[in-house]
């Protein structure tokens, strides 16, 4: 009896835990900046803030290329996403996949994007962008110097902005 007990229990912890991490399919209708994103299901239109990542803002040096590069990547193309919770702005909190491919891995890896490392402890992520500052690929064109991570821009006044987030100086 307790066994069967134990069965049904563990059977029932797999299946919900299952649920929660469930990918879901969706259209990526418009790519807002290189890691939010509209969504699309089969339910609702939605907005989505994308885990382990920070890519620079709209108008932040190298932002308007992170923007393009996502565009291209994923813009009105199908995308598996999980994720359930919410951030403080309403956006789903997911991660996402693109023909079996992580999506952060492939921002990361191109350069467009930093390991958000203030949420996020993954070291194959951090390889990844370590690698993409080696090879000077995409933000770290001009290397790791030049650029003003996403956090800090969002939080500098005009002046900082002017002194710290200046970008490559050709």
């Amino acid at each position: 009896m307790k066994a069967n007990k134990l069965i049904i229990s563990t059977v029932f912890f797999v299946l919900a835990t299952a649920s929660l991490f469930a990918q879901s399919a969706a259209k990526v209708l418009r790519v807002k900046d290189g890691d939010t994103y509209v969504l699309q299901d089969s339910v609702k239109t939605f907005t989505v803030r994308i885990l382990k990542i920070d890519a620079p803002e709209m108008k932040q040096k190298s932002g308007m290329e992170s923007y393009r590069f996502v565009t291209g990547l994923i813009g009105g193309r199908m995308v598996e996403y999980t994720g359930a919770k919410k951030d403080k702005y309403g956006r789903t909190l997911a991660a996402l996949t693109i023909n079996g491919q992580r999506v952060d891995s492939l921002i990361i890896a191109n350069g467009w994007a930093w390991h958000y490392v203030n949420y996020d402890n993954e070291a194959m992520l951090d390889s990844l962008q370590q690698q993409a500052i080696r090879d000077s690929l995409g933000l770290w064109s001009c290397g790791s110097s030049s650029v003003c991570p996403p956090w800090l821009y969002r939080h500098y006044n005009a002046k900082n902005k002017m002194l710290y987030c200046k970008g490559c100086i050709n």
